[in-house]
């Protein structure tokens, strides 16, 4: 037969255990944080690859950089950018990456 203990506890110290396992569980919930999306222009796009305006946009016409259209403005996200940096570099192999 198993014992039955009886304990008296305050409201607020049963407040905050209530508290304490909701917001551990609400956690696993919550997504991570996400990558922070930085955003290039065109000027600044070109400055990273070193190549000119007309290059750059010679590469978004041909797929090898992606643009995204917002408004009138081209922009460029840096993680695509770095990747389609490295396509380039790994389809140079034996030559260095240089501005």
């Amino acid at each position: 037969m198993a014992k039955v203990l009886l304990h008296t506890f305050e409201l607020s110290d049963i407040k905050k255990v209530v508290e304490e396992v909701l917001e551990r569980k609400l956690k696993s919930f919550i997504p991570q944080e996400k990558e922070k999306l930085t955003l290039l222009s065109r000027k600044d796009t070109a400055k990273l690859l070193c190549i000119s305006l007309p290059t750059l946009h010679d590469w978004t016409k041909n797929g090898t950089i992606k643009a995204h259209r917002i408004g009138n403005r081209i922009l460029y996200k840096l993680d695509e950018v770095n990747e389609a940096l490295n396509q380039i570099q790994s389809s140079k192999t034996g030559r260095g990456f240089r501005c």
